[in-house]
């Protein structure tokens, strides 16, 4: 089982947003889409949860064709976490907010409610369970959106630039959730241009550019073959330090790095 793109076009009216895209992702796979902002990440990213449907080409999810299929049974499946949760949010409480998806999915009130109560638990935002959602804060709000879509337990998850506005310590948590995810057969989706955050993941990778693929890889073969520079993209801290190492493979954590450096110093 896996997700599909087979020769996608998808255009806004005038001119092509993506622009014959043909992928897999499988199961379990923890995947990201690279590029600068208006690249087309996001364009694919709502081409995979069936928010839009193609011009051309198919999306299949398991199988499923999203031209074909109900948006409501793909949204079972996909789960789309957006950059601006302000899109996401319009119930009178936090907590009504992760009961919304889920009771229009057909769970009964208890369970529900212990789905949802576990949701706001993992991200930190049981004290704000009958707060308005628009009165929390930017990272808070991220957090929020971050819940409704783990409450339903998605078979793949698309988080679309999770990074932004979030401090170090939900950075941690974050990266915490994904390697959970991952351990937990779920594929994840990331849509970014925060390489430092993605880097040591090295996720397969593909990068986006004026709606094309334009190189695909994981990232330490990006670190031998690409130019970042090329594509507005920053290049991480720790490639930078395995070029000046000369190493041939980049380290891709700090420990990593630690180790590379006293094998240099020991020569």
């Amino acid at each position: 089982m896996m997700i599909k793109l087979d020769d996608v076009y998808y255009t806004y009216g005038t001119g092509y947003a993506v622009e014959g895209i043909s992928l897999e992702i499988k199961e379990g796979e923890l995947v990201a889409f690279v590029g600068h902002n208006g690249s087309g990440k996001t364009t694919i990213a709502k081409l995979i949860a069936g928010i839009v449907k193609p011009t051309k080409g198919s999306v299949f999810v398991d199988g499923l064709d999203t031209k074909k299929s109900k948006t409501s049974e793909i949204i079972r499946k996909v789960g789309i976490v957006f950059q601006n949760p302000d899109y996401q949010l319009f119930e009178s409480t936090v907590l009504d907010e992760v009961l919304f998806a889920l009771k229009n999915m057909g769970y009964e009130k208890d369970e529900a409610l212990e789905m949802a109560t576990k949701a706001l638990e993992r991200f930190g935002l049981t004290a704000f369970a009958q707060r308005p959602p628009l009165s929390l804060s930017g990272g808070e709000k991220k957090r929020l959106a971050f819940s409704i879509v783990y409450a339903w337990n998605p078979k793949y998850i698309i988080f679309d630039e999770p990074t932004v506005g979030q401090d170090k310590k939900n950075l941690e948590n974050l990266s915490a959730v994904i390697k959970e995810l991952i351990k937990n057969g779920k594929s994840v989706i990331i849509t970014s241009h925060d390489m430092e955050f993605l880097w040591p993941f090295d996720p397969l990778t593909f990068v986006v550019e004026k709606g094309k693929i334009v190189w695909n890889g994981s990232m330490r073969e990006l670190f031998k073959q690409l130019d970042f520079s090329k594509f507005n993209l920053t290049e991480p801290q720790l490639s930078v330090i395995s070029k000046k190492l000369r190493l041939k493979n980049p380290v891709l954590t700090v420990e990593e790095a630690v180790e590379a450096i006293k094998g240099v110093n020991a020569l």
